[in-house]
């Protein structure tokens, strides 16, 4: 996948769940707008952790410097209105 259609599927995960959420509930909503396989899923990095997930976090950063998402605590995120207004996110 290319990094933007990552950065979309994050933040439509994210609308789907009311707008605001964490990593775990991200990670299991993902799989409804991304192509993710099994594979994918059970592929391992580093540290134990899915590889996937590891993307999953470094595009959040980015959202979040782009000003797409609000980091509400630790681990917990929440759309902008600039990530809301972003095309694709809400249907």
């Amino acid at each position: 996948m290319k990094d933007r259609p990552w950065e979309l599927a994050i933040l439509q995960s994210i609308h789907a769940l009311g707008g605001e959420a964490g990593l775990q509930d991200i990670y299991r909503k993902l799989p409804s707008f991304t192509d993710i396989t099994d594979k994918d899923w059970k592929e391992t990095e580093w540290g134990g952790r899915p590889a996937f997930q590891h993307q999953v976090r470094s595009h959040i950063t980015n959202l979040c410097d782009a000003g797409d998402l609000q980091k509400v605590e630790r681990g917990r995120y929440a759309l902008t209105e600039k990530g809301r207004r972003r095309k694709g996110v809400a249907h």
